[in-house]
């Protein structure tokens, strides 16, 4: 879904109108919904790649200073 510099108002109704009803606006919807819990997951769980990450930062630093 593109639109270019000379774009028709109704153009931009079909657009939205497939944005807001079509299938590809209820792909993006499940995409996006999936995307989040992704990211939450990540940076929320003890177990997610953010805190393990974090976690092992936070050794490499106390275990350098000492």
């Amino acid at each position: 879904m593109e639109i270019d510099n000379n774009v028709k108002s109704d153009e931009v109704q079909k657009l939205v109108i497939e944005l807001m009803k079509g299938e590809k606006g209820n792909l993006m919807r499940k995409k996006t919904i999936e995307l989040k819990k992704k990211a939450e997951e990540a940076c929320v769980f003890p177990s997610g790649s953010s805190m393990a990450n974090l976690e092992k930062i936070v050794h490499l630093m106390q275990t350098s200073s000492k």
